[in-house]
């Protein structure tokens, strides 16, 4: 299988997870909604865990029932690990939003 035909499987899988893929900017967004503040900041809390131990920080803007992530290319276009990442986040998500 070649690269190109790899990403476009990956990008496939994480749009049917919620995933808003931009090829041309080279970054992935979704929204987190929350059932309350609480639940929102352990989400956080965990997701800056992930970010500190790869080393790797997406763009968040947040409010109180919702969090938006962004996950931006390391390099010039989408690789594996950003891939990996977005569905690391998903998993933590999972622990919180209960129809994930």
């Amino acid at each position: 299988m070649s690269d190109k035909s790899l990403l476009n499987e990956k990008v496939e899988s994480l749009a049917e997870h919620g995933w808003d893929v931009q090829k041309r900017a080279q970054a992935m967004h979704k929204r987190f909604d929350f059932s309350n503040y609480d639940t929102l900041r352990d989400f956080l809390d965990d997701l800056q865990d992930l970010s500190e131990s790869e080393d790797y920080f997406p763009d968040l803007t947040f409010t109180r029932s919702h969090v938006n992530v962004a996950v931006k290319s390391r390099d010039e276009e989408l690789a594996n690990e950003d891939f990996v990442f977005a569905k690391e986040v998903d998993s933590i998500a999972s622990k919180y939003i209960s129809d994930f």
